[in-house]
């Protein structure tokens, strides 16, 4: 019983030290974005939209979406996509597994009629009922299959698209009508290494805490995981993404297995393993961004939402299962990030919370606890809003930054440990699929 202590104190120190450690790395990405995006920002032009319309070397696109039943908000999405401003561009609906009945609504909404378009079968997927083209002069083609799961019906989207470049969109957020043509722009410039094109950038804050927390979170994302992975050429789609992918590169990996994060973090597997160099490009313009929070649910569901996407593409990764190192460090940085760092921290309070109940540490110790979580938390929040300033070269309101600053206090002591048991709980609720 005597050691009991002396444990729990080397224990807190260890926890804290490997928290230093972890915080220190976070630092260096937030830096590394804010270069990449300044670098982004001398050297972007965006005079070149009307040429790019018009254009007839500018490829194709098709518009994968995937729906599961007939509701007013994927028919809107669907109008959505129809209504983008590009030269050449069609929208593949896949209606997995929808019943007979919503089937019926797809086809009297969009005055569907059977088409003589085939699947080139190149990746597996459920067995097709029937494929389908709207009589309205619009470009949408509807694949009606079998049940199967998200991955299944991309690849039925993939399988049936009639366009070399695949565009991704996130049912959950905002974009611009102008969107593809500001992402296909890496496309043009080398297409041969340029494999995908990932276009983000965070939400505007809104006006309550829960929003400005949000917003906090999405710059630490939009810098690290966007910005600087970029630069490191080891990037991976966040939610409200928008992704375009080379069609042939889709198939060369053997298409999908758990969604849009799985496939470009296979890309990357295959790209390293045919020692050929590469690029993932990231767009960071406001063409495409997530919704903002404006409640705590909302928060928990996207920070859920953003922990099953990792969680399912490291379970059903094909490039890493077959010993490939895709993105290098990059996934262990996630997993220490996303899973190791909201452990570790849990750990630390309630060993923390025990040792000063009963006596075991002292508060100078405690201290040192606050400080490797909540303190780095409140510095990397501080740090990421003022690195998104220096980033771009546009004035900012000093009261909205203000308010973000002073946002730091309650995301670090109160949001940042709820959000870590959320984080854990994503651990062991995302299913395989």
């Amino acid at each position: 019983m005597s050691n009991a202590p002396l444990f729990l104190s080397l224990a807190i120190s260890a926890v804290s030290l490997i928290l230093f450690v972890l915080g220190g790395f976070s630092f260096i990405s937030l830096v590394k974005g804010c270069m990449v995006l300044r670098r982004f920002s001398r050297t972007t032009a965006f005079e070149d939209g009307a040429i790019l319309l018009k254009s007839p070397l500018v490829p194709a696109v098709s518009v994968v979406v995937v729906a599961n039943q007939f509701k007013p908000e994927a028919r809107q999405f669907v109008r959505r996509l129809i209504e983008l401003h590009f030269g050449s561009h069609e929208v593949v609906l896949v209606l997995d597994g929808v019943t007979s009945d919503d089937f019926q609504r797809w086809v009297i909404d969009f005055h569907l009629s059977p088409s003589v378009r085939g699947s080139s079968g190149a990746l597996p997927c459920a067995e097709i009922r029937g494929i389908y083209e709207s009589r309205d002069p619009i470009h949408l083609v509807v694949v009606n299959k079998e049940p199967g799961g998200e991955a299944d019906a991309l690849n039925a989207g993939v399988n049936v698209a009639g366009s070399p470049v695949i565009a991704l969109f996130d049912p959950d957020s905002e974009f611009e009508p102008t969107i593809l043509l500001r992402l296909i722009r890496p496309l043009l410039e080398d297409p041969e290494q340029t494999l995908a094109v990932c276009g983000v950038a965070p939400p505007p804050a809104a006006a309550t805490l829960a929003g400005r927390i949000g917003a906090l979170e999405w710059l630490r994302i939009w810098l690290a995981r966007c910005a600087a992975f970029s630069g490191w050429n080891i990037l991976l789609p966040v939610p409200g993404s928008t992704v375009l992918v080379q069609r042939r590169a889709i198939i060369h990996a053997g298409g999908f297995c758990a969604g849009p994060v799985e496939l470009i973090l296979d890309l990357h597997g295959t790209a390293r393993k045919s020692g050929k160099p590469y690029r993932i490009e990231l767009v960071p313009e406001p063409v495409s961004c997530p919704r903002a929070p404006r409640s705590l649910s909302d928060l928990r569901a996207q920070a859920a939402r953003d922990q099953r996407d990792l969680v399912l593409a490291w379970r059903n990764r094909k490039s890493i299962a077959q010993g490939e190192d895709a993105i290098r460090w990059g996934m262990p940085g996630l997993v220490s990030v996303r899973f190791l760092r909201p452990l570790l921290e849990t750990a630390a309070w309630i060993m923390a919370a025990a040792g000063l109940a009963l006596g075991w540490i002292d508060l100078w110790l405690a201290g040192v606890v606050l400080i490797a979580t909540a303190g780095l938390g409140i510095v990397l929040s501080m740090g990421a809003v003022a690195l998104r300033e220096l980033s771009s070269y546009h004035g900012s309101d000093p009261g909205k930054l203000a308010l973000l600053f002073l946002t730091t206090i309650p995301e670090s002591l109160g949001y940042r440990q709820l959000r870590n048991l959320w984080l854990i709980g994503g651990l062991f609720t995302s299913k395989r699929v």
